[in-house]
Order: C-alpha cells, then sequence, then structure tokens
C-alpha cells in the first residue's frame, strides 16, 4: 500500500510541477503581450482608445494568470502536509524534499520584446 502511495505522489508532482511552470509563463506572455499592445499602437499613432475592450480583457486575463500563480503557490506549500496525511514522511521530508518553487515572492520578470525573438 505504501509502495502504491508513494507511486501515485511521484506520478502527480512532475505534472504538478510542469502546471506550476505553464501557469507562471502563462502570466509573463500575458503581461508582454499587454505591453506590447500599448507599444503599438503609440507606434502605429492609434488614438488611446484603440483596442480598449481587447486591452481590457487581456487585463482580465492577466490578473487571472497571477491568480493562477498564487494558487500554485499554496498548493504547493500543502505539500508537507499531504505528505504527513498519506503517509509518506519517511519517504520524503528531511531525507528528499521537494524541490522549492521559483520565485515564491510573486514577482514577474520583465522581458523585453528583442529578447523574445532572439
Amino acid at each position: 500500500m505504501l509502495n502504491k502511495r508513494k507511486a501515485a505522489f511521484e506520478t502527480i508532482q512532475p505534472l504538478f510541477q510542469a502546471a506550476e511552470a505553464a501557469a507562471d509563463q502563462a502570466a509573463a506572455d500575458a503581461a508582454t503581450c499587454v505591453a506590447e499592445m500599448l507599444r503599438a499602437r503609440k507606434d502605429a499613432g492609434l488614438p488611446i482608445n484603440a483596442g480598449t475592450e481587447m486591452l481590457d480583457k487581456m487585463m482580465l486575463a492577466l490578473n487571472a494568470g497571477v491568480d493562477a500563480r498564487k494558487y500554485f503557490i499554496e498548493a504547493h506549500a500543502l505539500t508537507p502536509a499531504l505528505v504527513k496525511e498519506i503517509g509518506l514522511e519517511k519517504a520524503f521530508g528531511d531525507i528528499h524534499p521537494c524541490p522549492p518553487t521559483r520565485r515564491a515572492s510573486g514577482e514577474l520578470t520583465v522581458v523585453e520584446p528583442h529578447a523574445l525573438a532572439a
């Protein structure tokens, strides 16, 4: 039974980490898109109200992405309690700690548009 629990945990852990990384990337991509939309509007000489509804929707998407990222951080923090709850503290914990979540502070990385083209 313990082996099945450990196998289940080991199956889910990389999937969780992949989803966590995807949420982080989605928030960063949305932020880059919003910034580029604003620059493109200005560079094209369009009026300030051009694309307002789309920009509003993109900001909602960005906020949702940041919220999703916070939920992943909160879920990740529950891992030690789950490990204990399912009786795996001898298999994980001090011997095999869960890798830390990168940037647990909630910071976003700003990437210059030219760096994305490289």
